[in-house]
C-alpha cells in the first residue's frame, strides 16, 4: 500500500491542464538535451561513440509516468532535444536521420512493452519483474541498433555493438535508478537518520575508491575492491541502491577510459568503449539480480510478519472474548450456585451439598484463574509489574513451584503493546520452565533503563538444545520471538544441557514513557 501511495504521489500521470502539459513538454525537451550534453563533457571526439547513451532511458522513464495519450507529443519533444544536441555537437544530417529512425523504434518498443508488463511505474523488486523488464530493455535496443550503425562507424557491426550496449547499459543503470527513486523516494526520506547516514557513507566511500580504482590506478586487479561496496549496496539498498552505485561507477569509468587513465584503456577509442561497456554490463547484471532476490525475500518476510501480527491480534481478541464470557457469564452463574448451596440447612443432605459447594468453589477459582490468564484485568488496570507479580503468585500456587519475582524502574506509562508482549513472554516462559526444566524454583527479573525494558526468566534445570526445540515444531519459542518482533524487541535464549536456561527479552521504549 505504501508503494502504491508513493507511485501516485510521484507520478506525472495526473497532469491534465494545458499549462501542465506544456511545462512537461518543455521539461522533456530540456532533459533530453541536457542529459547527453552532460555526458558529452566527459567524452572527446568523435561525438557519436558513446559508452552509455542516457537519452532513450530517460525518455522512456518519463513516458512510463504519464498517461499514454501524452506519449506522441512527449516523444516528439524528446526527439527535438536529441536533434538539438546532435546539431550542436556537429553530427552530420544523414547520421541524425538514422538516429531518429532508431530512436523511434527503441522508445516505442521499450515503452509499450513495459507499460503492458507493469500496471504502473515498474518496480524491480522480484525476479519475475526483473525478467520482464530485462526482456523489454534488451529487445528494444537490439532491434534499434540495426538502424544506428551508419551514423556511428564505418564498420557496421562495430557500430551495432556500440549502439546496442550503450542503450542496454543506460536501461540497466540510469532507468532503474530513476524509477526506483520515483516509487520509493518518499518512503526512503521517512527512514531513520542512521539509514540516511549509511547511504551517504556508502556513496562517499564508493566515489573515493572508484576514483582511485577507475581513474588513478592502472591495475585491473584492483577492480575487485569495488565488489564489497556493491554487495553492501545490493543487500542494504536493493535494486535502486545498485543502480545508483553503478551510475557513480559508470561516470568514473567513462571519465578514466576516455582520458586514457585507469585499467580500462586501450590502443583506440573503439577498443576503450567496448572494454568499458563489457565491464559495466558484467558488473551491473549479477548485482541487480542479487539485489532483486534480496528485495523479494525481504518482501516475503514482511508479508509473513504482517500475517503473524494479524494472527496475534486475532488471538488476543479471542482471548479477551473468552475471558469475558468466563467471567461475566459462567463465573457469575457459578457464584450464584455457590450462594444457593451454602444456604442449604446442615443435614445429611447438607453435608453432601457442602461438598458440592466446595467443588463448585474450586471450579469457580479455576475459571477465574483461566480468565485472568487469557486476559489479565490487572495488566489493563494496574500495570505490568502488578500483573506479572499476580501471575507469578497464582502460577506458583497452581503448579506448586517457587517463583522469585523482582522488578524495578518500570514506568507506569508503558505502551499496551509492550506490556502485553512482556506478559505473554512471561506466561509462555514459565509454562515451559515448569514443564521441562525439572526444577521447582525460578527467578523472574523485570527492569527499565533510560530507553529500554528488560525481562529475564532463569531456571537451573536440565536445559535444552534450542535448535532441536525449534525443529520439533513447538510454537512456544516461536510465539515469544514473534511477539517481541512486533514491538521491535529482541529475544534470546541461553541454555545448555544440565546447566539451566535463561530467557532474555529487550524492547525499546519511547522516552516519554519514563517519568
Amino acid at each position: 500500500m505504501e508503494a502504491d501511495n508513493s507511485r501516485r504521489a510521484w507520478s506525472l500521470a495526473n497532469l491534465n491542464s494545458s499549462f501542465s502539459s506544456a511545462v512537461l513538454v518543455c521539461l522533456t525537451t530540456t532533459l533530453c538535451y541536457l542529459a547527453p550534453t552532460a555526458e558529452n563533457a566527459l567524452i572527446p571526439s568523435p561525438p557519436t561513440i558513446w559508452p552509455l547513451w542516457p537519452g532513450h532511458a530517460l525518455l522512456v522513464c518519463i513516458l512510463l509516468m504519464v498517461r499514454r495519450r501524452l506519449w506522441p507529443i512527449l516523444i516528439v519533444a524528446g526527439f527535438v532535444g536529441f536533434v538539438l544536441y546532435d546539431l550542436h555537437s556537429g553530427v552530420p544530417i544523414p547520421a541524425i536521420a538514422w538516429f531518429i529512425a532508431a530512436n523511434t523504434v527503441q522508445v516505442l518498443i521499450a515503452a509499450l512493452c513495459l507499460r503492458s508488463f507493469f500496471p504502473g511505474v515498474p518496480q524491480l523488486n522480484s525476479v519475475k519483474a526483473l525478467g520482464k523488464y530485462s526482456f523489454a530493455v534488451i529487445l528494444a535496443p537490439f532491434l534499434a541498433a540495426f538502424l544506428s550503425p551508419p551514423g556511428i562507424s564505418n564498420d557496421y557491426w562495430s557500430g551495432w555493438r556500440i549502439a546496442f550496449l550503450s542503450d542496454v547499459l543506460a536501461f540497466l543503470t540510469l532507468a532503474p535508478a530513476i524509477l526506483g527513486w520515483v516509487t520509493s523516494g518518499p518512503a526512503w526520506l521517512r527512514k531513520s537518520r542512521a539509514h540516511h547516514l549509511e547511504a551517504a557513507t556508502l556513496i562517499a566511500v564508493l566515489a573515493l575508491l572508484g576514483y582511485i580504482t577507475l581513474v588513478v590506478s592502472g591495475r585491473p586487479a584492483i577492480l575487485f575492491s569495488l565488489v564489497p561496496l556493491l554487495l553492501w549496496s545490493a543487500l542494504r539498498f536493493g535494486p535502486t541502491g545498485v543502480s545508483t552505485s553503478m551510475l557513480i561507477i559508470a561516470f568514473l569509468a567513462i571519465y578514466g577510459a576516455v582520458h586514457g587513465r585507469g585499467p580500462l584503456t586501450g590502443p583506440d577509442a573503439l577498443y576503450n568503449v567496448t572494454s568499458l561497456q563489457l565491464f559495466l554490463l558484467f558488473t551491473v547484471t549479477p548485482f541487480m539480480v542479487l539485489a532483486t532476490l534480496v528485495a523479494e525475500r525481504n518482501r516475503t518476510e514482511e508479508v509473513v510478519s504482517t500475517l503473524n501480527r494479524r494472527l496475534i491480534v486475532a488471538q488476543e481478541q479471542e482471548r479477551r472474548r473468552i475471558a469475558r464470557e468466563l467471567h461475566d457469564d459462567i463465573g457469575q452463574r457459578l457464584a450464584l450456585l455457590i450462594c444457593e448451596l451454602e444456604n442449604v440447612d446442615d443435614s445429611p443432605v447438607g453435608v453432601r451439598v457442602s461438598e458440592l459447594s466446595r467443588q463448585a468453589s474450586e471450579i469457580a477459582a479455576a475459571i477465574r484463574s483461566l480468565s485472568h490468564e487469557l486476559h489479565s484485568s490487572r495488566l489493563e488496570y494496574l500495570g505490568l509489574t502488578a500483573a506479572m507479580r499476580g501471575f507469578c503468585e497464582e502460577f506458583g500456587g497452581q503448579e506448586k513451584v517457587e517463583i522469585d519475582f523482582k522488578a524495578h524502574d518500570v514506568p507506569t506509562d508503558l505502551p499496551k503493546t509492550i506490556s502485553l508482549s512482556f506478559f505473554r513472554v512471561l506466561q509462555e516462559g514459565l509454562r515451559n520452565a515448569a514443564k521441562h526444566s525439572g526444577v521447582r524454583h525460578f527467578e523472574v527479573r523485570l527492569w527499565g533503563t533510560s530507553h529500554e525494558m528488560h525481562l529475564t526468566l532463569t531456571d537451573f534445570g536440565v536445559g535444552f538444545d534450542r535448535e532441536a526445540a525449534m525443529k520439533s515444531g513447538g510454537l512456544g519459542l516461536i510465539s515469544m520471538e514473534e511477539r517481541l518482533k512486533l514491538v521491535n524487541g529482541t529475544f534470546s535464549i541461553r541454555s545448555q544441557p544440565k546447566r539451566g536456561t535463561v530467557i532474555e527479552a529487550c524492547v525499546p521504549v519511547p522516552p516519554e514513557a519514563f517519568p
